[in-house]
């Protein structure tokens, strides 16, 4: 296998690398529905239509987090990122079922949103 280029965290480990990186680009792969129920806090949907956007507008040193599901597309989009020179990016392991079970340990992390008006 290749060497991963990109950061493998643990659902504990998110806290702690948002916090040392306030500016960090936080992308959740998910279904718009899945999304919209609950996501990491000031996170952008990566949808398909906008990560050319993202790959080349955004600056190549600001830190990236990706999240999917289980954790396996959130690679495939970490390492496409990688590619495209970002030098600090992150994928989570497991994905948002990881996250959710750890959630209630860090309230912080988890955002329930419901409906929209």
């Amino acid at each position: 296998m290749a060497d991963t280029s990109f950061l493998r965290l643990q659902p504990e480990q998110v806290h702690a690398w948002l916090a040392q990186r306030p500016n960090a680009l936080v992308l959740d792969a998910r279904e718009a529905h899945h999304h919209a129920v609950s996501h990491l806090a000031g996170c952008t949907r990566l949808d398909g239509r906008n990560h050319e956007r993202l790959l080349m507008r955004e600056p190549k040193s600001r830190p990236v987090l990706i999240y999917c599901y289980h954790g396996n597309a959130s690679q495939t989009y970490a390492s496409m990122f990688t590619d495209f020179g970002f030098t600090d990016v992150a994928d989570l392991i497991g994905g948002w079922g990881a996250m959710a079970r750890v959630a209630p340990a860090q309230p912080e992390l988890a955002r329930q949103t419901g409906s929209a008006p």
